[in-house]
């Protein structure tokens, strides 16, 4: 059984990292392989939004059995705050009609492992960075983050069973402490030049930023639990259906 797992940023894969030992494929590579239980699992680092989908394209060509879409989102309603695990039903974008599905049987799994069911993820272009544009996406989804759907997209072109699941970094009645999509460099990582010169501007904002890196890193923390346990179950369902085909744990 081959397993493959999104994350945007480094920083979000970490805490889980060091719970399993995975092993960088070599050191320009941004994918990450390890054995749990019989499987194979390997998790790619794709940057921010659509960056990630050409890497996952010669992953998906190798025929794997699950794609599991996660890392962080900003919360677009009260019920959940930084911590927060929640997986969604549907995986929205906000320049498209088309509303992509998770695999059922993976998403009834991740609610057994934990995770709170929310009907949809928003998946934007830009980082949504003031309460009032959180406050105006929550008519349409729970959170909000850049990669879901691109992903997801990506997974139903080649037939691969997926589902998108996040931990919240950030609450609805939460500013960003910068405007992220200022720090975000041409491959989707984050740029800390750009974030030290806007924390300069405004030294006020640095208890901010504090506040954000610890919730942003309980939030990472939550997440690397979850995965742990849901991946370990995963694997350990031998007969669990996916899309009314069999994936046997052999």
């Amino acid at each position: 059984m081959r397993v493959i797992v999104t994350f945007a940023f480094r920083a979000e894969f970490s805490p889980w990292r060091r719970l399993t030992r995975f092993e960088r494929i070599n050191e320009s590579s941004p994918i990450y392989v390890a054995k749990i239980g019989e499987a194979e699992v390997h998790v790619v680092i794709g940057g921010i939004g659509t960056r990630g989908v050409a890497t996952l394209t010669n992953l998906f060509q190798e025929r794997p059995d699950i794609c599991v879409v996660t890392g962080l989102a900003g919360s677009l309603k009260s019920d959940y705050t930084a911590g927060t695990v929640v997986v969604a039903k549907t995986v929205k974008h906000d320049k498209a009609e088309k509303v992509l599905t998770s695999n059922d049987s993976l998403l009834e799994l991740a609610v057994r492992c934990g995770a709170t069911s929310v009907d949809s993820f928003l998946t934007a272009d830009a980082v949504v960075t003031s309460v009032s544009d959180k406050l105006r996406l929550s008519a349409i989804a729970d959170a909000v983050e850049m990669e879901s759907f691109h992903l997801m997209a990506e997974a139903r072109r080649y037939g691969l069973p997926a589902v998108a699941v996040r931990a919240i970094s950030d609450g609805v009645d939460q500013d960003l402490p910068l405007d992220f999509n200022q720090t975000i460099n041409e491959d989707g990582r984050f740029a800390w030049v750009p974030a030290l010169s806007q924390v300069l501007s405004a030294p006020t904002r640095l208890s901010q930023l504090v506040r954000f890196g610890f919730e942003t890193s309980k939030a990472a923390r939550s997440l690397a639990h979850f995965l742990d346990r849901y991946l370990k179950c995963l694997i350990a369902q031998a007969d669990l259906r996916l899309g009314g085909e069999r994936v046997e744990v052999r």
